[in-house]
C-alpha cells in the first residue's frame, strides 16, 4: 500500500525548494557519486564477516589490536590495526587464497576521505601500512591482472 505525502510536507518541500535550492554543482556530485558507487559494487565487493570491536572486553585488557575479516569470491582479506601514537594506526594484514591456488598479488588500498595509504602485497600476500589516521576508512583490494573488490566504508 502507497502512502501520501502529508500536505504539510509537501508545503515544506516546496518551500525549500524556492527559497533555499541545491546548488547544481552539489546535485551534480552526488549524482556521480551514486554512478560510482554503483560502478564500484558491480566490479566486487569485500564484505565484512568479522570485526573484532565487536567482541565482548576482558576488564583488563589494555589496547589490543582491531583484527577485520573480510570475504571476496575466492579470497579472504584480514587486516589488523594497531593503534600507534597520536591517533595513528599500523595497518598489516594479509590476502589469502583458496588451498592449491598461487599466493595473491597486487596491494591494499586503505581510501580516506583525505587520500590513499597503500600496501604493496609481499610474495606470502602479507602486507604493512604505516601511520594510518584514525577515522573513515575504505579498504580496496586490488589484485594485478583483475578487477578490484571494494569495502563499505568504516570507521578505524
Amino acid at each position: 500500500m502507497r502512502q501520501r505525502t502529508p500536505a504539510e510536507i509537501r508545503s515544506l518541500r516546496e518551500l525549500f525548494t524556492t527559497e533555499d535550492p541545491v546548488p547544481e554543482s552539489v546535485l551534480t556530485a552526488s549524482y556521480a557519486a551514486i554512478a560510482r558507487r554503483a560502478r564500484e559494487r558491480e566490479s566486487g565487493s569485500l564484505s565484512l564477516v568479522g570485526d573484532s570491536a565487536e567482541e565482548p572486553v576482558g576488564v583488563r585488557s589494555g589496547a589490543r589490536p582491531r583484527v577485520l575479516t573480510f570475504a571476496m569470491p575466492g579470497r579472504v582479506l584480514e587486516l589488523d590495526l594497531v593503534p600507534m601514537t597520536c591517533g595513528l594506526y599500523r595497518v598489516s594484514g594479509m590476502v589469502l587464497s583458496r588451498a592449491g591456488h598461487a599466493p595473491p598479488s597486487g596491494e591494499v588500498v586503505l581510501r580516506r576521505p583525505d587520500g590513499e595509504h597503500r600496501g604493496v602485497l609481499d610474495e606470502q600476500g602479507a602486507f604493512e601500512v604505516p601511520d594510518v589516521p584514525r577515522g573513515p576508512v575504505s579498504v580496496v583490494y586490488r589484485p594485478e591482472r583483475a578487477e578490484p573488490a571494494f569495502a563499505d566504508w568504516l570507521v578505524c
